[in-house]
């Protein structure tokens, strides 16, 4: 899902907003991932990788490799899984499936098992949203509980999401975040009338209204403040309103979606299990061991050069390597208070420090 457009309205009216990032700035941080996307991207992009039973496992590689290029790099990943889609965007999945097969029916059945699997045993935490992915990353990122939403999708800002990251992958694409506040405040808008701007630009719970096209749409919203005092002030016959469209709930979706309660959740990173990713993808998906295994080695001797260079730093301190991932993870801790400074003591009178003069 995405809204039409939207990304070059930010990048032509606030692109104060958009600013080039890297995987370094978000060591430590927990990025939530809409799953299906990253799943989506594997199958289409990569090249089909078939293994001796027929399968096709270029998605599950694919997410075995961007993961670990995460952990490696110090990040925290969270996948967020979608659940059953809204009404309103069945006419749109049933028109993608008749084109090229619906994103979220690629990443169901049983390669979505096996990408619970393979996330299980990467010490990885996953979500089961109850609806659309990008609603629960929002969530998550509102909440505190996720620094960042990593999506192409740009429909996670009318969703809430502070902060988007696009383009994260093991490609050569440059890592770009989105600042939803700033947006805001460039466009002059409320969260509720930029949502009203991402429906008139087109979204996949409701028709367009013909005509608009996106800076029509902006200036027409920041003038008259809402849909309805726009349509009121615009011609129908120029701007026709779809029959049957739907905009109280594409409204409802986007301001209050159904979501996982942030507050409910334990979320845990732990110690890859080697051994079990070697058996779960080489021995029953049939990768190519030696790969397996060179790319899990990699990984560890990041992370050990990593942590023996942030030890180094530290003053005092002996050159030691991370032995888990907390050591990996680096954990912000409370300032010490601040030592009190002894009483000053009193100037002495000039006669008195030297007398006779």
């Amino acid at each position: 899902m995405g809204i039409v457009k939207l990304a070059e309205l930010i990048k032509e009216e606030a692109p104060d907003a958009l600013r080039p990032a890297s995987l370094q700035e978000y060591r430590g941080r927990v990025v939530a991932l809409d799953a299906s996307v990253a799943i989506y991207q594997f199958r289409t992009a990569m090249p089909e990788i078939i293994n001796r039973h027929g399968q096709n496992i270029s998605s599950l590689q694919g997410l075995f490799f961007r993961t670990l290029h995460l952990l490696q790099n110090g990040l925290k990943p969270l996948f967020v899984f979608d659940g059953k889609p809204p009404q309103l965007k069945q006419p749109v999945l049933a028109k993608r499936d008749a084109v090229s097969g619906s994103r979220r029916g690629a990443a169901a059945g049983p390669p979505r098992r096996d990408s619970e699997t393979l996330l299980t045993l990467l010490g990885v935490p996953y979500i089961q949203a109850p609806a659309e992915a990008e609603a629960t990353c929002a969530a998550l990122v509102k909440s505190g509980h996720a620094w960042c939403a990593a999506t192409e999708d740009m429909d996670a800002l009318p969703f809430g999401a502070v902060r988007l990251l696009r383009h994260l992958g093991l490609t050569k694409s440059r890592l770009e975040e989105i600042s939803l506040p700033i947006v805001l405040q460039k466009l002059g808008m409320t969260q509720e009338q930029f949502v009203d701007l991402c429906i008139l630009l087109g979204c996949d719970y409701c028709r367009k209204v013909r005509g608009l096209g996106r800076k029509k749409a902006l200036k027409l919203l920041q003038l008259h403040g809402s849909i309805e005092e726009v349509l009121r002030n615009t011609s129908r016959k120029s701007h026709p309103v779809p029959d049957g469209w739907c905009l109280e709930e594409t409204r409802r979706l986007f301001l209050q979606p159904e979501v996982t309660d942030p507050t409910q959740l334990v979320l845990e990173w732990k110690e890859p299990d080697e051994e079990g990713l070697v058996n779960f993808l080489a021995h029953k998906k049939h990768m190519k061991e030696s790969r397996v295994r060179g790319r899990l080695k990699r990984w560890r001797d990041t992370r050990q050069k990593l942590s023996e260079a942030r030890e180094s730093k530290a003053k005092g301190r002996p050159r030691k390597a991370a032995k888990t991932m907390k050591d990996f993870f680096p954990v912000q801790k409370r300032p010490n208070k601040a030592p009190t400074r002894p009483p000053a003591r009193k100037k002495q009178k000039l006669s008195e420090t030297a007398p006779g003069i």
